[in-house]
């Protein structure tokens, strides 16, 4: 388990602190540690703007490091507060 992302973990789910699906990455920025997530569509508005994903239609959006609690081979789980 780690808390810094890499081109592994191109599509994982990503889950909240809950467990539920909250996206999947789409693809990682190696040179930044920059996860890029496509959301499900049942996210909701609150959740995108605490991970400052605005409320626009993008496809996808990069994954905040500070929101990622733990990495494991299986997913990318967000911190309790997300």
């Amino acid at each position: 388990m780690t808390d810094e992302v890499s081109t592994e973990d191109g599509g994982k789910r990503v889950i909240d602190s809950n467990g539920t699906e909250i996206g999947v990455v789409l693809d990682v920025d190696d040179e930044e540690g920059t996860a890029y997530v496509e959301p499900n569509q049942e996210v909701g508005g609150e959740l995108k703007s605490r991970l400052g994903w605005g409320s626009d239609a993008q496809s996808e959006y990069p994954l905040r490091n500070d929101a990622i609690g733990e990495i494991t081979d299986e997913e990318i789980r967000l911190r309790e507060e997300y």
